[in-house]
C-alpha cells in the first residue's frame, strides 16, 4: 500500500490540511499539538472509521468548526496496478477504483470491511504496526537488546509468521523425504 494523498477537512486540529506523498520514506515533523498524530489517526479513521479514532464523534469535528460542519477525510492510495480512494465522514463511507466517479462500495461497515480485506489489515493490526503510541517507543528505548526484540516481537504478532515458518520448513523437509523415498 503506497499513500498517495491524505485530505482533512474538520477534522482534529485541522480546518482543511492536503498531504500529497510522494515516493520514498516521509517524515512529519512540528511542535506538540500541531497535528502529527491526527495524520496517523486520520488514516486509520479513512480506512476503519469512528472507532478507530481517540473518543467519539463530537471530539473529532474541528473544535472551530459549526456544529453540523462537515467532517470529511479523503485517503489516496495505491496497491498493485489499482488507485483507490476512501472518503469517510462522520456518518457515511465510499470507496472509488481508478478514479470512476461512482463508488464501488459504499457504506460506513462495508467500506470498513472492504477495506479491511483489501489490505489485510484489521484495525488492531493496524494500531499494532504503524499506529505505535509515542509511550510504547519511549519504553523501547529504556529496553536492552533482548527485552525490545521480544517488545517487538509482540507488538507486530512476529511469534506467528514464525511459527509459519517454522511449519513451512517441517513440510518442505517432509516433501524432501518423500521425495528422496520415491526416487530410491
Amino acid at each position: 500500500m503506497q499513500l498517495e494523498r491524505l485530505l482533512l477537512v474538520n477534522f482534529r486540529q485541522h480546518q482543511a490540511t492536503e498531504i500529497v506523498f510522494g515516493p520514498g520514506l516521509t517524515g512529519i515533523i512540528g511542535p506538540n499539538g500541531a497535528g502529527k498524530t491526527t495524520l496517523l489517526e486520520a488514516i486509520a479513521f479513512a480506512m476503519y472509521g469512528v472507532k478507530a479514532a481517540r473518543g467519539g464523534r463530537d471530539s473529532i469535528r474541528w473544535r472551530r468548526a459549526k456544529p453540523r460542519a462537515e467532517v470529511r477525510v479523503e485517503l489516496e492510495f495505491g496497491l498493485g496496478p489499482h488507485r483507490y480512494r476512501a472518503v469517510r465522514t462522520l456518518f457515511n463511507a465510499e470507496l472509488f477504483l481508478d478514479g470512476a466517479p461512482q463508488p464501488i462500495v459504499s457504506g460506513v461497515t462495508d467500506v470498513t470491511e472492504w477495506l479491511t480485506r483489501l489490505v489485510r489489515m484489521t484495525r488492531d493490526e493496524f494500531f499494532k504496526t504503524y499506529f505505535t503510541g509515542q509511550k510504547d517507543l519511549a519504553v523501547m528505548a529504556e529496553l536492552g537488546p533482548a527485552e525490545r526484540r521480544r517488545f517487538l516481537n509482540r507488538l507486530l504478532d512476529y511469534d506467528r509468521l514464525l511459527l509459519a515458518q517454522k511449519r513451512l520448513r517441517d513440510r518442505k523437509n517432509t516433501m524432501q523425504a518423500e521425495l528422496s523415498g520415491l526416487l530410491a
